[in-house]
């Protein structure tokens, strides 16, 4: 089934080093990226300094080796320099850490300058999205100074609260006088456009004859510049497909990754011999998304054309839907819809639960069920998520289950823990629970820490690793030092792949701390699936997708938010060797029955040949 026309020659993959500073390997990627593309990499610069100025001189301070970036801030520190460049000194300050300093600057020097300068600052602490500093902006001020930064200000508190019509109608009156109010407005009237109206298919219709088995997927972003568990998923499903005959491609969504400043990215390279294509930007860059959408129709349809695959398969988010839904219109292809989370769950998640029901939630709930509604085939991770699919108005027989899986390989794989856990300081005969992930609230990672102290203080003690980075990181560290848990509580942060599975391979009990939030209940993780296959038991909250995943035999389920239930559960397995073991085989087994990508390619190969009979 697979066929090698149209496929284009072969491409290197960029070759990466192992340990290079952030910003070296950002400088390197700009250099390589320059003298690839000079015109597309100075148009892209261009349009972000138009599009949101601020980002990019924040990505330059950040960008600064840490010594001479505290030597800055001092030097922004002393009142001569505030009054000579106030925008830079509160930017310095900001991005040091030293925000008393940058709070009591933005409120004196907002009050105090007019014009220009005084319109900079004041966005500036608005851009900064820093709460502490907008707070610190008088409410009333001549107009053209910081009245343009309130209405900034309020227009973002509306747009984080899910108020998108009130946040666009804000700035509105504004977007002629102001640059950065144009430019925001421009962009939140764009996010709203493409919830509400999706991707125009208009244009020339363009049959396309399908070559079988072709495939092509359709991602917002993929390896080998952004390793997270979507890509990870991506790769592994096309690799499985490939060996079950089919012959699948991917291709990115318009602009990624040279948007995301990945200037050296070529327009096709092979990974692990599987094509990844990109639809580098050309032309004119639109500021905002509805725009990168209608622009993502246009050449995503002259790559099927060349292409000809029988299959389009779009990965969630509804941009990725969209799109696919205006090419296989324009060119008669069936669309396959996976669905690998809930937009709206995640967003409210991060929003609060005072943004459930707002605006923002329902358009993305809607926009979201309209894609699965109009595909000719949905799949998604796990029941919970299948029936929710169905809840939402698509037909139970058009919705199929392809889950989270790992590589056969795993099941027997060995990594070296033990190292791992010397590296660490940690002794052989210590018990480690913890998890490999990234770290965000709803992973509940709070829990697992106060567990840990309530073990302490009942005199069973047990080491706790949480590798991995995220928004939470922070916190979780404050919390570790207040707690006491400095000797007992060990997060290193981000590693390679590599790391990662000895990570897991470190570890005696995976622990899955979700907190009970709705995306946390529909929603399955990887993670815990590859414990399984390394061995591991694992204790993970009592949430429908959780227990759909870790059954009896294979681990323990706690009430979430819980730390007394979840300290109680580790007790319980922490003098038991012979128990976690038992756990440890009996999640391998249901791994290998139903979790492997082998498997998982054969449900691919029955969805593809459902839409195309």
């Amino acid at each position: 089934m697979v066929s090698d026309e149209s496929r284009p020659p072969s491409t290197p993959v960029p070759q990466r080093s192992a340990s290079p500073t952030r910003a070296a390997l950002s400088a390197r990627t700009a250099i390589l990226g320059a003298l690839r593309h000079p015109l597309l990499v100075t148009r892209i610069v261009v349009a972000r300094m138009r599009v949101d100025p601020v980002r990019v001189a924040v990505a330059a301070t950040d960008a600064l080796p840490g010594r001479i970036r505290r030597r800055a801030a001092r030097a922004a520190g002393r009142s001569a320099v505030q009054r000579l460049l106030p925008s830079t000194s509160l930017l310095l300050l900001d991005r040091a850490g030293r925000r008393r300093d940058a709070e009591a600057l933005a409120r004196t020097a907002s009050v105090r300058l007019r014009g220009r300068r005084g319109r900079r600052l004041a966005t500036l602490v608005v851009a900064l999205e820093r709460a502490e500093l907008a707070e610190a902006l008088p409410e009333r001020g001549s107009e053209g100074t910081v009245d343009a930064a309130v209405r900034l200000r309020d227009a973002q508190r509306a747009m984080q609260a899910g108020r998108m019509s009130e946040a666009v109608e804000l700035l509105r009156p504004f977007a002629r006088r102001n640059g950065t109010v144009r430019r925001r407005f421009q962009q939140y009237a764009g996010e709203l456009a493409s919830l509400r109206d999706g991707a125009s298919a208009r244009g020339v219709k363009t049959p396309v004859t399908p070559i079988p088995g072709r495939v092509l997927h359709m991602v917002t972003n993929a390896l080998p510049y952004t390793q997270a568990g979507y890509t990870v998923r991506t790769h592994r499903i096309v690799t499985a497909q490939r060996a079950a005959g089919l012959d699948p491609h991917v291709v990115t969504s318009w602009g990624w990754p040279m948007l995301q400043g990945h200037f050296a990215a070529a327009k096709y390279e092979e990974v692990d011999g599987i094509p990844y294509h990109r639809l580098l930007p050309s032309g004119p860059i639109p500021s905002e998304s509805h725009g990168r959408m209608v622009r993502g129709v246009e050449e995503a349809t002259r790559l099927a054309e060349r292409l000809r695959p029988s299959v389009l398969h779009a990965a969630t988010d509804h941009r990725n839907g969209s799109v696919a839904l205006a090419v296989g219109e324009r060119t008669g292809l069936p669309v396959v819809y996976e669905v690998r989370g809930f937009l709206e769950e995640t967003w409210l998640s991060r929003a609060g639960e005072a943004a459930e029901g707002s605006e923002r939630h329902l358009l993305q709930r809607e926009r979201e069920a309209h894609i699965m509604r109009t595909a000719d085939a949905v799949v998604t991770l796990a029941a919970t998520m299948r029936e929710e699919i169905v809840a939402r108005g698509v037909p139970a027989e058009r919705v199929f289950l392809a889950p989270n899986a790992v590589d056969a390989s795993l099941l027997t794989a060995e990594y070296d823990g033990k190292g791992f856990r010397e590296s660490l300081n940690v002794g052989a005969q210590e018990l480690v629970v913890g998890s490999v992930s990234s770290i965000v609230a709803y992973e509940g990672f709070a829990t697992l820490l106060d567990a840990a102290a309530l073990l302490r203080d009942r005199g069973l003690p047990v080491r706790v690793l949480i590798v991995g980075d995220g928004a939470e990181r922070p916190a979780l560290l404050e919390r570790v030092k207040a707690l006491g848990l400095e000797d007992l509580a060990l997060l290193p942060g981000r590693v390679s792949p590599a790391e990662a599975l000895r990570a897991q391979a470190a570890i005696d009990v995976f622990v899955t701390p979700r907190i009970d939030a709705r995306v946390c209940r529909l929603v399955t993780p990887l993670k815990p699936v590859e414990a399984m296959a390394l061995g591991k038991p694992v204790v993970a909250s009592d949430l429908p997708a959780l227990a759909e995943l870790v059954g009896p035999e294979a681990g323990l389920l706690v009430r979430p938010e819980d730390p007394e239930s979840l300290a109680d559960a580790l007790a319980e397995l922490r003098d038991d060797p012979r128990r976690r073991a038992e756990m440890g085989a009996a999640g391998r087994e249901a791994v290998a029955a139903h979790r492997t990508w082998d498997r998982v390619a054969e449900t691919y190969v029955k969805v593809y040949a459902a839409v195309t009979d």
